[in-house]
């Protein structure tokens, strides 16, 4: 890959948080996205939360050192960055959406990209306020999530050619269809344990 191609795309996510409509449109249809974009943008994402939760001013921050763990933050994000982009798919396919699964992975991961820009600036202002200007850190790491919201709605639409209506009930759906992808893994999750602990109780059993 050339130095300038990897430039490009670079600056394409700049692009794409200021037009999204035609920004998206080109990540599905001219191919200006990259897979290993997803993986940068994620990881950008994961840092700017753990750095937030770790640097922020006592006055705007409630996590306990003792608690937090990057790790398993890291893991979160990837499950749910997951979760929603096979959902999302899933549900676009029953409803005549055009996205493909990558194409929905992309549009998610470059909607990240206002909060990857607010949240360690952010966090520094932060350090700098007292009591009365909390306020003003939360409205900026509110305009981002905002933000984020939008530009999701935005790629969504774009990627499956849908209306603004059927992009909201295609999200919702999405949301719904997390929770039952959720609660089958849980349910598989508690049958393999259960089925362990028997196997394992026979052996005992079989041993002595």
């Amino acid at each position: 890959m050339k130095v300038r191609e990897i430039t490009d795309c670079l600056r394409y996510p700049l692009y794409v948080i200021f037009h999204p409509a035609a920004g998206f449109y080109a990540l599905r249809r001219e191919n200006k996205g990259r897979v290993w974009m997803i993986v940068l943008l994620l990881f950008l994402f994961w840092l700017s939360i753990a750095v937030m939760n770790q640097y922020s001013g006592v006055v705007v921050n409630d996590s306990h050192p003792m608690s937090m763990n990057s790790l398993t933050d890291l893991a979160g994000i990837v499950g749910i960055f997951v979760l929603f982009s096979a959902a999302n798919w899933s549900v676009a396919c029953l409803m005549d959406g055009e996205g493909r699964f990558v194409d929905i992975a992309m549009v998610t991961a470059y909607s990240l990209i206002p909060m990857i820009l607010v949240f360690i600036p952010a966090t520094i202002l932060s350090n700098f306020f007292v009591a009365d200007e909390a306020a003003f850190y939360y409205m900026i790491v509110s305009i981002s999530i905002i933000w984020f919201a939008v530009l999701l709605i935005v790629g969504i639409m774009t990627v499956h050619d849908y209306t603004v209506l059927k992009t909201v009930a295609t999200i919702v759906l999405t949301v719904l269809s997390m929770a039952i992808i959720l609660f089958l893994l849980i349910m598989f999750t508690m049958i393999l344990q259960n089925f362990y602990t028997f196997i394992f109780s026979i052996y005992v059993e079989l041993l002595y």
